[in-house]
Protein backbone atom coordinates (compact mmCIF):
# COMPACT_ATOMS: atom_id res chain seq x y z
CA UNK A 1 0.00 0.00 0.00
CA UNK A 2 1.62 3.79 -1.14
CA UNK A 3 1.99 5.43 1.76
CA UNK A 4 0.06 9.02 1.90
CA UNK A 5 1.83 12.17 2.30
CA UNK A 6 0.07 14.34 4.94
CA UNK A 7 1.58 18.25 4.97
CA UNK A 8 0.18 20.37 8.19
CA UNK A 9 0.50 23.47 8.14
CA UNK A 10 0.46 25.83 11.63
CA UNK A 11 1.58 29.57 12.21
CA UNK A 12 4.10 28.43 14.72
CA UNK A 13 4.79 26.33 17.54
CA UNK A 14 3.69 28.65 20.63
CA UNK A 15 1.85 26.95 22.91
CA UNK A 16 -1.70 26.32 22.43
CA UNK A 17 -4.13 23.26 21.84
CA UNK A 18 -4.41 22.90 18.49
CA UNK A 19 -0.52 22.80 18.15
CA UNK A 20 -0.76 20.35 21.00
CA UNK A 21 -3.07 18.24 18.97
CA UNK A 22 -1.18 18.69 15.72
CA UNK A 23 2.01 16.81 17.87
CA UNK A 24 0.33 14.36 19.21
CA UNK A 25 -0.74 13.48 15.40
CA UNK A 26 2.73 13.75 14.60
CA UNK A 27 3.91 11.64 17.23
CA UNK A 28 1.58 8.86 16.80
CA UNK A 29 0.31 8.74 12.86
CA UNK A 30 0.86 4.94 11.87
CA UNK A 31 4.40 5.69 9.36
CA UNK A 32 3.74 2.62 7.28
CA UNK A 33 0.48 4.39 6.24
CA UNK A 34 1.50 7.76 6.10
CA UNK A 35 4.40 10.28 6.12
CA UNK A 36 3.65 13.42 7.78
CA UNK A 37 5.63 17.25 7.51
CA UNK A 38 5.46 20.18 9.03
CA UNK A 39 5.38 23.36 8.02
CA UNK A 40 5.43 26.73 10.29
CA UNK A 41 4.72 30.17 8.40
CA UNK A 42 7.73 31.24 10.99
CA UNK A 43 9.15 28.47 12.95
CA UNK A 44 9.30 29.71 16.20
CA UNK A 45 7.81 28.32 20.22
CA UNK A 46 8.43 26.29 22.29
CA UNK A 47 7.37 23.45 21.20
CA UNK A 48 9.81 22.82 18.89
CA UNK A 49 11.82 20.54 20.69
CA UNK A 50 8.52 18.45 20.38
CA UNK A 51 8.23 17.41 16.82
CA UNK A 52 9.47 14.01 15.73
CA UNK A 53 12.69 13.36 14.64
CA UNK A 54 11.55 11.53 11.21
CA UNK A 55 9.00 14.87 10.50
CA UNK A 56 10.46 17.68 7.98
CA UNK A 57 10.22 20.74 9.42
CA UNK A 58 9.92 23.62 6.70
CA UNK A 59 9.91 27.27 7.89
CA UNK A 60 8.15 29.59 5.32
CA UNK A 61 9.68 32.55 6.52
CA UNK A 62 7.56 35.16 6.88
CA UNK A 63 5.84 36.48 9.92
CA UNK A 64 2.66 36.28 9.87
CA UNK A 65 0.09 34.13 7.88
CA UNK A 66 -1.23 36.10 5.42
CA UNK A 67 2.39 36.65 3.80
CA UNK A 68 2.34 33.38 3.73
CA UNK A 69 0.15 32.71 0.75
CA UNK A 70 2.27 32.74 -2.14
CA UNK A 71 4.65 30.53 -0.33
CA UNK A 72 2.43 27.86 0.50
CA UNK A 73 1.03 27.78 -2.71
CA UNK A 74 4.78 27.29 -4.40
CA UNK A 75 5.01 24.20 -1.16
CA UNK A 76 1.98 22.73 -2.30
CA UNK A 77 3.41 22.69 -6.18
CA UNK A 78 6.70 21.31 -5.31
CA UNK A 79 5.66 18.52 -2.67
CA UNK A 80 2.19 17.22 -4.00
CA UNK A 81 0.98 16.30 -0.73
CA UNK A 82 -1.67 13.41 -0.66
CA UNK A 83 -3.17 15.41 2.33
CA UNK A 84 -3.41 19.65 3.34
CA UNK A 85 -4.18 20.02 7.19
CA UNK A 86 -4.44 23.21 9.10
CA UNK A 87 -5.46 24.10 12.55
CA UNK A 88 -6.27 27.61 13.35
CA UNK A 89 -8.99 29.97 12.02
CA UNK A 90 -7.20 32.86 9.77
CA UNK A 91 -4.78 30.20 8.57
CA UNK A 92 -7.67 27.87 7.50
CA UNK A 93 -9.60 31.04 5.74
CA UNK A 94 -6.34 31.39 4.21
CA UNK A 95 -5.90 28.17 2.63
CA UNK A 96 -9.66 27.87 1.71
CA UNK A 97 -9.20 30.49 -0.74
CA UNK A 98 -6.81 29.05 -2.77
CA UNK A 99 -8.07 25.33 -2.85
CA UNK A 100 -10.11 26.00 -6.36
CA UNK A 101 -6.21 26.82 -7.45
CA UNK A 102 -5.41 22.66 -6.60
CA UNK A 103 -6.40 19.49 -8.25
CA UNK A 104 -8.95 17.17 -6.21
CA UNK A 105 -5.92 14.42 -6.12
CA UNK A 106 -4.79 16.42 -2.91
CA UNK A 107 -7.45 16.53 -0.40
CA UNK A 108 -7.87 19.32 1.90
CA UNK A 109 -8.98 19.30 5.63
CA UNK A 110 -9.17 22.30 8.23
CA UNK A 111 -9.35 21.46 12.04
CA UNK A 112 -11.51 23.89 13.78
CA UNK A 113 -9.99 24.87 17.07
CA UNK A 114 -12.92 27.21 18.24
CA UNK A 115 -16.69 28.08 18.36
CA UNK A 116 -16.13 30.49 14.82
CA UNK A 117 -18.77 32.37 15.82
CA UNK A 118 -17.82 33.49 19.36
CA UNK A 119 -14.35 33.89 17.96
CA UNK A 120 -15.61 35.99 15.31
CA UNK A 121 -17.61 38.54 17.93
CA UNK A 122 -13.77 39.18 19.14
CA UNK A 123 -12.00 39.66 15.84
CA UNK A 124 -10.89 42.82 14.68
CA UNK A 125 -12.95 42.21 10.92
CA UNK A 126 -16.37 40.26 12.31
CA UNK A 127 -17.94 41.11 8.92
CA UNK A 128 -15.56 40.13 6.45
CA UNK A 129 -14.42 36.95 8.40
CA UNK A 130 -18.09 36.03 9.02
CA UNK A 131 -18.62 36.43 4.69
CA UNK A 132 -15.41 34.49 3.94
CA UNK A 133 -16.33 31.28 6.27
CA UNK A 134 -19.47 31.82 4.59
CA UNK A 135 -18.16 31.83 0.68
CA UNK A 136 -15.47 30.25 1.24
CA UNK A 137 -15.10 27.97 4.01
CA UNK A 138 -17.14 24.59 1.74
CA UNK A 139 -13.96 24.96 -0.61
CA UNK A 140 -12.50 22.33 2.24
CA UNK A 141 -12.75 18.52 1.25
CA UNK A 142 -13.40 17.91 5.07
CA UNK A 143 -13.67 19.86 8.05
CA UNK A 144 -13.03 18.63 11.59
CA UNK A 145 -14.62 19.98 14.78
CA UNK A 146 -13.74 18.88 17.89
CA UNK A 147 -17.42 19.03 19.36
CA UNK A 148 -20.32 18.66 18.48
CA UNK A 149 -21.65 21.90 19.28
CA UNK A 150 -18.94 22.99 17.27
CA UNK A 151 -20.34 21.74 14.16
CA UNK A 152 -23.49 22.97 14.71
CA UNK A 153 -22.35 26.20 15.12
CA UNK A 154 -20.90 26.24 11.33
CA UNK A 155 -23.58 24.80 9.79
CA UNK A 156 -26.13 27.17 11.87
CA UNK A 157 -24.45 30.82 11.41
CA UNK A 158 -22.23 30.06 8.16
CA UNK A 159 -24.39 27.34 5.79
CA UNK A 160 -21.32 24.66 6.14
CA UNK A 161 -22.27 21.19 4.59
CA UNK A 162 -23.09 18.66 7.01
CA UNK A 163 -21.64 16.49 5.05
CA UNK A 164 -18.09 17.68 4.77
CA UNK A 165 -17.83 18.00 8.83
CA UNK A 166 -16.45 15.18 10.96
CA UNK A 167 -16.43 15.39 14.74
CA UNK A 168 -13.85 14.20 16.33
CA UNK A 169 -12.50 15.03 20.05
CA UNK A 170 -9.15 15.89 20.98
CA UNK A 171 -6.73 12.96 21.45
CA UNK A 172 -4.92 12.74 25.21
CA UNK A 173 -1.82 11.44 25.14
CA UNK A 174 -2.42 9.67 28.76
CA UNK A 175 1.29 7.51 28.57
CA UNK A 176 3.28 10.68 27.77
CA UNK A 177 1.36 12.97 30.05
CA UNK A 178 2.18 10.87 32.92
CA UNK A 179 5.57 10.34 32.10
CA UNK A 180 5.87 14.23 32.39
CA UNK A 181 4.01 14.90 35.76
CA UNK A 182 7.12 12.23 36.95
CA UNK A 183 9.64 14.76 35.40
CA UNK A 184 8.81 17.70 37.69
CA UNK A 185 6.80 18.79 41.19
CA UNK A 186 4.38 21.44 41.78
CA UNK A 187 4.74 24.22 44.24
CA UNK A 188 1.69 24.56 45.84
CA UNK A 189 0.55 26.08 49.22
CA UNK A 190 -0.15 22.91 51.86
CA UNK A 191 -3.39 23.17 53.90
CA UNK A 192 -5.19 24.89 50.85
CA UNK A 193 -7.87 23.63 48.63
CA UNK A 194 -5.64 24.34 45.50
CA UNK A 195 -7.43 25.83 42.33
CA UNK A 196 -5.47 25.61 39.15
CA UNK A 197 -6.39 27.57 35.95
CA UNK A 198 -4.18 26.91 32.85
CA UNK A 199 -4.60 29.00 29.39
CA UNK A 200 -3.70 32.51 27.70
CA UNK A 201 -3.88 35.02 29.44
CA UNK A 202 -6.82 36.83 27.11
CA UNK A 203 -10.55 37.60 27.45
CA UNK A 204 -11.80 34.44 25.93
CA UNK A 205 -10.36 32.51 29.38
CA UNK A 206 -12.20 34.59 31.70
CA UNK A 207 -9.48 35.15 34.19
CA UNK A 208 -11.17 38.27 35.60
CA UNK A 209 -14.20 36.41 36.59
CA UNK A 210 -12.08 33.78 38.19
CA UNK A 211 -10.80 36.29 40.14
CA UNK A 212 -14.00 37.69 41.03
CA UNK A 213 -15.32 34.14 42.28
CA UNK A 214 -12.25 33.46 44.62
CA UNK A 215 -12.95 36.75 45.82
CA UNK A 216 -16.25 35.28 47.34
CA UNK A 217 -14.61 32.33 48.86
CA UNK A 218 -12.62 32.13 52.53
CA UNK A 219 -8.84 32.25 53.44
CA UNK A 220 -8.73 28.40 52.61
CA UNK A 221 -9.06 28.49 48.61
CA UNK A 222 -5.72 29.17 46.85
CA UNK A 223 -5.69 29.98 43.14
CA UNK A 224 -2.51 29.31 40.68
CA UNK A 225 -2.92 30.94 36.95
CA UNK A 226 -0.30 29.03 34.05
CA UNK A 227 -0.16 31.02 31.58
CA UNK A 228 0.90 34.35 29.79
CA UNK A 229 -1.03 37.16 27.27
CA UNK A 230 -2.13 40.18 27.30
CA UNK A 231 -4.29 40.41 29.79
CA UNK A 232 -1.46 40.19 32.63
CA UNK A 233 -1.08 43.53 33.71
CA UNK A 234 -4.85 44.13 33.78
CA UNK A 235 -5.16 40.66 36.46
CA UNK A 236 -2.39 42.09 38.39
CA UNK A 237 -4.04 45.41 38.96
CA UNK A 238 -7.50 43.24 39.56
CA UNK A 239 -5.63 40.99 41.64
CA UNK A 240 -3.94 44.42 44.01
CA UNK A 241 -7.68 45.58 43.95
CA UNK A 242 -9.58 42.49 44.90
CA UNK A 243 -6.90 41.93 47.97
CA UNK A 244 -6.08 38.72 46.73
CA UNK A 245 -2.26 39.22 46.60
CA UNK A 246 -1.67 36.31 49.10
CA UNK A 247 -4.50 33.75 47.38
CA UNK A 248 -3.75 33.98 43.89
CA UNK A 249 -0.54 33.51 41.74
CA UNK A 250 0.29 34.67 38.56
CA UNK A 251 3.35 31.67 37.80
CA UNK A 252 3.70 33.01 34.38
CA UNK A 253 4.31 29.97 30.92
CA UNK A 254 4.99 26.92 32.30
CA UNK A 255 6.79 24.07 30.18
CA UNK A 256 5.26 20.83 31.78
CA UNK A 257 1.87 21.99 33.73
CA UNK A 258 0.72 18.47 34.75
CA UNK A 259 2.33 18.30 38.00
CA UNK A 260 0.26 21.32 38.53
CA UNK A 261 -2.51 19.46 37.31
CA UNK A 262 -1.73 16.53 39.47
CA UNK A 263 -1.33 18.18 42.89
CA UNK A 264 -3.87 20.54 42.44
CA UNK A 265 -7.33 19.88 43.83
CA UNK A 266 -9.61 21.19 40.74
CA UNK A 267 -8.89 22.67 37.84
CA UNK A 268 -11.38 25.58 37.11
CA UNK A 269 -12.29 26.63 33.56
CA UNK A 270 -13.85 30.47 33.16
CA UNK A 271 -13.60 30.67 29.78
CA UNK A 272 -16.45 32.65 27.85
CA UNK A 273 -15.93 29.81 25.11
CA UNK A 274 -13.91 27.20 24.36
CA UNK A 275 -13.72 24.39 21.27
CA UNK A 276 -13.10 21.29 23.21
CA UNK A 277 -10.39 22.58 26.33
CA UNK A 278 -7.54 20.37 26.22
CA UNK A 279 -6.76 21.15 29.97
CA UNK A 280 -9.68 19.51 30.83
CA UNK A 281 -9.04 16.67 29.47
CA UNK A 282 -5.24 16.72 30.65
CA UNK A 283 -6.26 17.56 34.16
CA UNK A 284 -9.30 14.44 34.00
CA UNK A 285 -6.11 11.69 32.50
CA UNK A 286 -4.78 12.61 36.21
CA UNK A 287 -7.41 11.98 38.34
CA UNK A 288 -8.27 15.56 39.05
CA UNK A 289 -11.77 17.00 38.64
CA UNK A 290 -12.92 20.10 37.50
CA UNK A 291 -15.61 23.18 37.76
CA UNK A 292 -16.13 24.83 34.56
CA UNK A 293 -18.36 26.99 33.16
CA UNK A 294 -21.17 25.87 30.50
CA UNK A 295 -20.49 28.04 28.06
CA UNK A 296 -20.08 27.82 24.28
CA UNK A 297 -17.98 25.07 23.18
CA UNK A 298 -17.67 21.56 23.99
CA UNK A 299 -16.61 21.73 27.68
CA UNK A 300 -20.33 19.86 28.32
CA UNK A 301 -19.37 16.92 26.05
CA UNK A 302 -16.68 16.29 28.27
CA UNK A 303 -17.71 17.11 32.29
CA UNK A 304 -20.50 14.95 33.70
CA UNK A 305 -21.27 16.31 36.99
CA UNK A 306 -20.28 14.19 40.25
CA UNK A 307 -18.33 12.38 38.10
CA UNK A 308 -15.51 14.08 36.52
CA UNK A 309 -16.38 17.25 37.97
CA UNK A 310 -19.47 19.85 37.87
CA UNK A 311 -20.73 22.41 35.33
CA UNK A 312 -22.20 25.84 36.51
CA UNK A 313 -24.48 28.24 34.07
CA UNK A 314 -22.82 30.31 32.17
CA UNK A 315 -20.86 33.73 33.97
CA UNK A 316 -23.03 32.72 37.31
CA UNK A 317 -19.97 33.58 39.22
CA UNK A 318 -21.84 32.80 42.75
CA UNK A 319 -22.47 29.61 41.48
CA UNK A 320 -19.84 28.84 40.17
CA UNK A 321 -17.58 29.92 43.76
CA UNK A 322 -20.57 27.54 45.72
CA UNK A 323 -19.31 24.89 42.99
CA UNK A 324 -15.88 25.16 43.97
CA UNK A 325 -16.78 24.64 47.39
CA UNK A 326 -18.84 21.72 47.20
CA UNK A 327 -16.32 20.17 44.97
CA UNK A 328 -13.37 20.52 47.72
CA UNK A 329 -15.45 19.37 50.68
CA UNK A 330 -17.30 16.20 48.52
CA UNK A 331 -13.83 15.29 46.71
CA UNK A 332 -13.88 12.65 43.58
CA UNK A 333 -12.69 9.45 42.74
CA UNK A 334 -9.89 10.00 40.49
CA UNK A 335 -9.49 6.60 39.03
CA UNK A 336 -13.02 6.81 37.79
CA UNK A 337 -12.33 9.86 36.15
CA UNK A 338 -9.08 8.61 34.67
CA UNK A 339 -11.02 5.51 33.56
CA UNK A 340 -13.71 7.87 32.01
CA UNK A 341 -10.74 9.47 30.18
CA UNK A 342 -8.97 6.65 28.58
CA UNK A 343 -12.17 5.00 27.26
CA UNK A 344 -13.62 8.29 26.01
CA UNK A 345 -10.16 10.79 24.45
CA UNK A 346 -7.33 8.27 24.94
CA UNK A 347 -4.80 8.82 21.73
CA UNK A 348 -5.28 5.14 20.74
CA UNK A 349 -9.13 5.54 20.01
CA UNK A 350 -8.93 9.37 18.45
CA UNK A 351 -5.75 8.53 16.13
CA UNK A 352 -7.97 5.71 14.70
CA UNK A 353 -10.38 8.08 14.15
CA UNK A 354 -7.93 10.82 11.97
CA UNK A 355 -6.41 7.36 10.54
CA UNK A 356 -9.89 6.72 8.55
CA UNK A 357 -10.98 10.35 7.71
CA UNK A 358 -6.65 10.89 5.78
CA UNK A 359 -7.46 7.20 4.55
CA UNK A 360 -10.36 8.24 2.49
CA UNK A 361 -10.10 9.22 -0.89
Amino acid sequence: MQKKKILFILPSLFGGGAERVVLTLLHNLDRNRFIPMLALVKREGKYLKDVPEDVELIDLQVTQARYALFKIIKLLKKERPDLLFTSLAHLNLLIALIRPLFPKSIRFIARESNTVSENNKRDKYPRINALLYKRVYNNYDAIVTQAKAMRDDLEENYAISPEKMHTIHNPVDIEAIREKTSLGSADLPQDKCNLLAVGRLSDQKGFDMLLRIVARLDARYYLTILGEGEKEEELKAQIKALKLEDRVRLFGFCDNPYPYMKSADLLVLSSRYEGLPNVVLEANSLGTPVVAFDSSGGTGEIVKDGLNGYLVKAFDEEAFARAIEKACKEGFDAREIENYIEENFSVKKIIQLYEKLFSRN
